[in-house]
Order: C-alpha cells, then sequence, then structure tokens
C-alpha cells in the first residue's frame, strides 16, 4: 500500500494498525499481557506507564507478555550479530545449540513458551544478567510444567525477548509477579484484542503496535501464521542462525502449520534474509535483535485436502518439498509486510524509501551496494528534502563495502533512475543517470514523484566489469528519510535514559567493558 503527501494527515497507528480476523490465528496458541512496570522499576523518574507517541490506545501500555503453545512447538531463531548480545539472546542461541545437540533434527529444539518485556533490554549486564534471564525463564517452565511433564525439560522449553534501556538488570521481581498474574490470572487466551496488547507490550519508541496475520492451506491442513514484531529505532539488523554464529528489532513469527524443527529454521533463515536483514532506519545494529519462529503442528484438517499430512506429523524438506516451498513463500510475505512497517515507523520517518540495486555479480554484492546507499545520512536527507540527488546515491554506492571478488562497479555503466511505486499513476521515472552520464532532469516530474511518500530509487550496475549477461543479480534494501523529528525522538530518549546512567556506568565498570 503506498501513501501520497496528502494523505498522511492521519497518524501512522489510523493507517497501519490492521483489524485482525479472528479465523486468522493460529491454532493451539495463547496470549496474555499485562503492565508490570519495568521501566519505572528500573528509573523511578521515567513515565513508563504513559503510552509510546503516536497510539491513542488505552494506558497504562502492557510491558510483559506471555505467549503459551498448547504442544510443544518446533522452534527457530536468527539473533544478532552485534559482539555485544543481549542476555536473552545469548541464552536463546545456547538454548537451540544445545537442543540441537540432544535430539535428533526432527525432534528437536522446541518450545513451550515465550516471554518479553520492554523497557529493559538487560544487554551489557555480565553473567548476572543471563543469570536474571534464566531465573524468569525457569519460573516460566515451573508454572506450565503440566505441560511438560510427558517430556524431559530443555533450556529451550522457554526463551524470552527483551528491548528497551541498555545497561541495566532486568527489575526481576516486577516481572516475576507479571508472570505469575499472566500465567494463574486466567487471562492467557486468543482473540484480536489479546493479540494486539501482546503487541503493544514489545513497543517502546513505535507509534503504532506491528501485528499482521494470514491464512492458506497445506496439504489437508488449513494452516495460519501470526507475525508481530517492534522497532523504530536502533535499526539496521544483521541476523543469522545460531548454528551460524559463524532499539532493537524484536519478532515472533506463530504457525499451527506442522513444521518440523530444522526445516522451520530453514525456512526462517531465509525468509529473513530477504525481508529484515534489507532494512534500514539509522545504521545502527541493536544487541537484542531477535526473530524467533513457532510451529505447534495444530492447523485443523480440511475435507480433500492432498496430500494428507497425519495428526503428529511433521513436514519437511526432504519428505514433502513441494508444502515446504508453500510455506516458505507465506512465510516470507509477512516477513516483509512486517519488516516494511518497521521503516515506515522509523524515529521521525515521513519517507519509504526502495533501493533497488541490480546487474551485479551476486546476490551478496548487490546487498552490500544497496545497504551503503540505504544507510548514507547524505541520501536520507536528500529524501527528506524530496531532492533527486544522484550524486549522493553514486557516493554511496562507490564507498560500499563489499565482499571480496575479482567483481567490481564500472562507473560509465552506471544508470540511476526514481521510478514510480507500484500501483502508482500519473507520475512518470525519472531517469537522472545513465551510462555513467548525467542527464538533464525534468525537475516538474522529478518533484511530482519524489512528494509521494513512497520513493523508489534504482541504481543499474549492467554487469559490472563483467559482461551484463554475467553479473544478472539483484538485491532490494528498504529505508526511510532523516527528518528533524528523528532529531528530537532521539534526543527525547536519551533524556529519559541517562537517568539511568550511573547504573550503566557501574555496570559495564563491573564487567570491564570500560
Amino acid at each position: 500500500m503506498h501513501w501520497n503527501r496528502q494523505r498522511t494527515q492521519s497518524s501512522k497507528a489510523e493507517r497501519f494498525v490492521q483489524h485482525i480476523d479472528p479465523e486468522t490465528l493460529p491454532r493451539g496458541f495463547v496470549v496474555a499481557s499485562t503492565f508490570a512496570g519495568v521501566k519505572r522499576a528500573i528509573s523511578p523518574s521515567s513515565s513508563s506507564a504513559m503510552p509510546s507517541k503516536g497510539v491513542s490506545m488505552q494506558s497504562p501500555k502492557p510491558d510483559v507478555s506471555l505467549i503459551v503453545s498448547s504442544v510443544p512447538a518446533s522452534i527457530a531463531g536468527v539473533f544478532t550479530t552485534n559482539v555485544f548480545q543481549a542476555a536473552p539472546v545469548v541464552h536463546a542461541i545456547n538454548a537451540l545449540q544445545t537442543s540441537r545437540e540432544a535430539f535428533l533434527p526432527s525432534q528437536g529444539p522446541r518450545t513451550l513458551a515465550i516471554l518479553a518485556n520492554s523497557g529493559c533490554a538487560n544487554a551489557v549486564t555480565g553473567q548476572e544478567g543471563l543469570e536474571d534471564t534464566r531465573e524468569l525463564l525457569d519460573l516460566v517452565r515451573m508454572e506450565l510444567t503440566p505441560a511438560i511433564t510427558h517430556r524431559k525439560a530443555a533450556d529451550s522449553d522457554a526463551l524470552m525477548l527483551s528491548t528497551g534501556v541498555i545497561g541495566v538488570r532486568l527489575p526481576k521481581g516486577v516481572i516475576k509477579r507479571a508472570v505469575q498474574h499472566l500465567v494463574h490470572g486466567q487471562v492467557l487466551q486468543s482473540n484480536p484484542d489479546a493479540w494486539l496488547e501482546a503487541a503493544r507490550a514489545y513497543m517502546t519508541t513505535d507509534s503504532f503496535p506491528k501485528l499482521r496475520t494470514r491464512s492458506f492451506t497445506l496439504g489437508n491442513r488449513k494452516c495460519h501464521l501470526l507475525g508481530i514484531d517492534k522497532g523504530a529505532g536502533m535499526i539496521h539488523p544483521n541476523m543469522s542462525s545460531p548454528q551460524g554464529l559463524h532499539a532493537t528489532l524484536l519478532g515472533v513469527m506463530l504457525t499451527d502449520a506442522p513444521i518440523e524443527p530444522a526445516t522451520l529454521q530453514t525456512c526462517l533463515a531465509r525468509a529473513v534474509k530477504v525481508s529484515f536483514n534489507c532494512i534500514s532506519v539509522d545504521g545502527d545494529m541493536s544487541t537484542n535483535d531477535t526473530i524467533l519462529a513457532m510451529a505447534n503442528g495444530q492447523a485443523p484438517e480440511v475435507q480433500d485436502g492432498d496430500p494428507t499430512i497425519p495428526r503428529g506429523s511433521e513436514i519437511s524438506e526432504s519428505s514433502h518439498p513441494e508444502l515446504v516451498t508453500v510455506f516458505q513463500q507465506e512465510l516470507t510475505a509477512l516477513c516483509l509486510e512486517l519488516a516494511h512497517l518497521i521503516v515506515r515507523d522509523g524515529e521521525g520517518a515521513e519517507k519509504f524509501v526502495q533501493v533497488r540495486v541490480r546487474g551485479a555479480v551476486d546476490y551478496e554484492q548487490a546487498h552490500a551496494i544497496a545497504s551503503s546507499i540505504s544507510t548514507s545520512a547524505l541520501v536520507k536527507c536528500a529524501m527528506h528534502g524530496e531532492d533527486a540527488n544522484w550524486g549522493r546515491i553514486l557516493c554511496a554506492a562507490g564507498y560500499a563495502k563489499r565482499p571480496k571478488s575479482d567483481w567490481a562497479i564500472d562507473p560509465e555503466k552506471v544508470n540511476v533512475s526514481f521510478v514510480p511505486p507500484k500501483g502508482v499513476r500519473g507520475v512518470r521515472a525519472v531517469r537522472t543517470l545513465i551510462n555513467g552520464t548525467p542527464q538533464d532532469v525534468d525537475e516538474a516530474a522529478a518533484a511530482k514523484l519524489l512528494a509521494l511518500e513512497d520513493i523508489c530509487l534504482e541504481v543499474d550496475l549492467q554487469g559490472g566489469t563483467y559482461d551484463k549477461t554475467q553479473a544478472i543479480a539483484e538485491a532490494v534494501y528498504w529505508t526511510c528519510d532523516f527528518s528533524k523529528e528523528y532529531i528530537t525522538v532521539s534526543a527525547e530518549s536519551y533524556e529519559t535514559n541517562s537517568r539511568s546512567m550511573e547504573t550503566i556506568v557501574h555496570n559495564a565498570r563491573e564487567i570491564g567493558a570500560t
């Protein structure tokens, strides 16, 4: 969906929060959220009871949520590659690796619950922060014991997501009380309102909750897929699978499709590669970036579905490659939709910018160039000023940190164009550079095109130092502009978080970080 400048008078919440059809919710999952006062507990002077700017929903905003599957579900995850990985990230990576080593690929890892909190990232908190995470998840596991007595307990039985202030330990007391309430308060349920509240619980500087669902058929199963993510600042993810280790962006993808763990991990990694790993708000990779996916196999059967997937069975790439392809397409589409919402909700963002790089030797080269253009402060400012400044685009492409290769950009073959967003009529493409030569630009056409909220720019390398037929790879990145509001939001965030600075410095010194 595309928006022009005249339609931006309504709030982002009004435009992007969608009604969820109860029939699209995945079966076998329940959720509950509550306001625990996490931020208030770590910074008593903070006004954490207030909802994030732009959200006109009831206050106080929930800051702790719990998602529970009725049966042990396949679990997969991708995580930040930042050296300073937050405690919940370290715990989840270790838990998934341990489970993979302990179980056959089709048996593990599995999980029952995902606990999430906003207000405190539990990052740069040393061994104590990791122990806090384990203690809270042990509590979740213990409270859910009746559901897992039939199988050996594993660290992956419960995982955690945290976002918020860096350098401060979790307020375990308030979160423990919240867990007790969520498990025993008869508030776990599955309806659109409950899931929307869960999405709100993830929010920090977000202006609206990000929740989407979809339905599809796999053989004789009517499957459903739900996604929640959050992020508005500190967004430039580069997430990897745990075995790859070789604001944060948080997300959960829940499905009742019967997918084995190893296949779910593969599908999630593929989906994230072309979605969340292709967005940027400010070029800063978080310590907490995490996307988790759960598949519990509880999708109902439909008549005349083929092939038949027996109850209790799970599909894999080796057993049902055609069904895995369908699932991959649905998961990737959902990840793309949610990733785009993060860019649209970038702190102070007024423009949604798509950067497409064509004619590279492989995806990695194209991706690196598109990333460099998307994170350029000069390019982002030009997009805010509605200026078709191709010089800034070329500059960012030229200094891109590309993987080592004998392939290179040929400056005399590069084309740069601004094209209308898909579905938008009445505006035409503007070509600013052809074969490395500047073009006379129709200023009126350019002004009309760049006045749109959605801006699409294309860089065609035409094969670079290779022949056109030898280098046809492309990559797409999505970013936003830099506005005066971005500075305001970032400054306000700093002012709020600075009240905890003495604690942050103390924790950093304790673990030898300074």
